[in-house]
This record gives structure tokens, C-alpha cells and sequence, in this order.
């Protein structure tokens, strides 16, 4: 059976001049979308934000692929790297890592999902790591009425086998509003529905533009999804749930305080 959360609309959000963001946190959804942790659905025209550290989770960049423009990262492991449209970034935080991203300058506004999964406890104490799926790697299927972009798919990671402790699928989905289209969810389970164009009705839940509704399977099932009166287009987040606490300080996610202090020190130290 599928558990379903309250729908979300969320408000915009500005940070400065360059920045802005549709938020969709986990205390949003009654916790539903274990393990992911927070979603911005997000434009940035320039740079906004400076190095900041990360701990305890994996801070995952996706690029829409017909966002204008993409980003340069560079972090604490000495990685810098360009996110193009169609790809994405995963950085996994895990002990602690200090990065900063930035539009590839004179090229317009980025587009994309920034989304935060957590880490199993017992991989939080982990090396951080980093990790590009260019859109090149990106899985492509397509079916009657549908056609999705798959970043993640369980814990192979673009080019990098088994680099993730815990799987997690990371999709978009395209509907052309012709046929209805069913998604299987797995038994503990969890995640996130967000749509970024048109209009679906969720297991005849209505879901319009910007909002998101999350879930959670207690057994392997299916969400059906059914078209409105014209095209849409869904971003679905998803993870096998970890059922674990979470102690916050900004940007660091541990599994207990103890844990959390730890990595307070930790990341003090870190430069780029």
C-alpha cells in the first residue's frame, strides 16, 4: 500500500538579486519522502552563494536539459568540474565537504533541481566524494504517451559503479497527454512527486504546476498518473528510506548530535 503526504504548494523565494527558489522540505510531506531530505526547484543568474560547507548527506545538483545555461563546481576534494544542462552532480558529503557553484559566466540563468538525500548513519562518517553524470550518461526510455530521463537508477552512479550506500532513482518524466502512465514504487520506499509543467491527478489526487505530493510504499505497488488536458512534465525523487533522525545545523545532516558536533569541527578547517 501506498501512503500519500497532504499536496504542497510552495511559495518563491529570493536570495539576493541572482537567486530564486521554489522550496519543497520533508517536514512539508509528514517525513513521507525519506530519505530525501529538501528540494529547491531554483534559477540563479549569478553568483550568490559563497563556499559553504556540507556534511551528512549528498547534495545532488540537476540540470534541466534546457536550462540556458550550467554551472561550475569546485569543492574541497580539489574537483572542478562543469555541470552542462542534462546532467547532474552528486556530492557526497558524508565527513565533510566545502564547494561553491557558480554559472558558467556570461551564459545566461541555470535552471534545475537541488535536492538533498540523506546518508545511512553508518555511512555518514564516510570520505566525502564527488560524482558528474553528464547528460550524455542519462538513461532515455519512452513508452505510449511518455518518454523519461533517468540521472540515478539504485546506487550506480553515471560511470561509477556501486558509488552510492543506499539506492535511489532520480527521474523525468514527460507526458504527452494522450494515455494515463503508472509508476512501480518499491517496499520501503519513499519520495517525491513535483510538477514542472501542466497539470496530472495522482491516484485522482490533482496536482497543478509547482506542487508536489510526497510517498511512501509499505510494499511494492504502483502510483498511477493520470494526464490533464494537455502535456506535462514530472520530476520524481525517490530512495529506499532510512528511518533515522536527523540533527540540523545549516547545510550539516547527522544522525545524532553527538555526530553533528563532530562535523561542526570538522568542516571549520576545510578550504577550496
Amino acid at each position: 500500500m501506498i501512503t500519500f503526504s497532504p499536496v504542497h504548494t510552495p511559495t518563491q523565494m529570493r536570495h539576493g538579486a541572482a537567486f530564486s527558489a521554489r522550496q519543497y522540505p520533508r517536514q512539508a510531506f509528514a517525513n513521507l519522502i525519506d530519505p530525501v531530505l529538501n528540494i529547491d526547484w531554483f534559477e540563479m543568474s549569478g553568483p550568490t552563494f559563497p563556499p559553504h560547507p556540507h556534511a551528512g548527506f549528498s547534495a545532488v545538483t540537476y540540470l534541466f536539459a534546457d536550462s540556458p545555461n550550467g554551472f561550475i563546481n569546485r569543492d574541497s576534494l580539489g574537483v572542478v568540474q562543469d555541470i552542462l544542462p542534462g546532467g547532474l552532480h552528486w556530492s557526497r558529503a558524508s565527513r565533510g565537504l566545502k564547494h561553491e557553484e557558480t554559472p558558467i559566466p556570461d551564459a545566461g540563468a541555470v535552471h534545475g533541481l537541488q535536492i538533498f538525500i540523506n546518508l545511512p548513519a553508518a555511512n555518514q562518517d564516510d570520505p566525502a566524494a564527488a560524482f558528474p553524470v553528464p547528460a550524455g550518461l542519462v538513461q532515455r526510455r519512452s513508452g505510449a504517451g511518455w518518454e523519461s530521463r533517468i540521472a540515478v537508477d539504485g546506487t550506480a552512479l553515471g560511470d561509477a559503479a556501486d558509488a552510492l550506500p543506499s539506492p535511489v532513482r532520480i527521474e523525468e518524466i514527460a507526458l504527452d497527454g494522450t494515455a494515463p502512465h503508472r509508476i512501480a514504487v518499491r517496499e520501503g520506499w519513499g519520495g517525491i512527486i513535483i510538477v514542472l509543467e501542466g497539470a496530472v491527478a495522482i491516484d485522482g489526487m490533482p496536482l497543478e504546476m509547482t506542487q508536489a505530493i510526497g510517498f511512501a510504499a509499505d510494499r511494492d505497488d504502483q502510483i498511477d498518473i493520470a494526464p490533464g488536458s494537455g502535456p506535462a512534465r514530472l520530476a520524481i525523487i525517490s530512495g529506499a528510506q532510512l528511518n533515522q533522525p536527523v540533527f540540523s545545523f545549516g547545510p550539516l545532516m547527522l544522525a545524532s548530535a553527538a555526530a553533528l558536533d563532530e562535523a561542526r569541527q570538522r568542516v571549520a578547517d576545510l578550504t577550496l
